[in-house]
């Protein structure tokens, strides 16, 4: 049961953490944009737009999915080696 818990596990933490990636990212966007705003600076304000149109943005506003997937993947795994070594372990059946 156990190993079971944790492939199912290991893929769910995987899917929430690269939706919450891509949540988070454009909440960072907005926050970057409405600075830009803020600042009142309009040349500022217009290379921000031109970036964002262009798909650029700082560095600290893009946050990367590939965390969760490896802990997702590694979760994952280790349920699958626990399968396996039950498995391996099974008497053999008469048949």
């Amino acid at each position: 049961m156990f190993a079971w818990c944790c492939v199912v596990a290991g893929l769910a933490i995987a899917m929430i953490y690269a939706s919450y990636a891509s949540y988070e990212t454009t909440r960072r966007e907005e926050i970057w944009l409405e600075r830009e705003r803020q600042s009142e600076n309009a040349s500022r304000l217009r290379q921000a737009i031109r970036d964002f149109d262009a798909g650029l943005r700082p560095t600290w506003v893009v946050m990367s999915p590939w965390p969760g997937v490896i802990a997702g993947a590694i979760v994952t795994s280790l349920g699958v080696v626990v399968l396996a070594i039950r498995w391996t372990q099974r008497p053999p059946e008469d048949g």
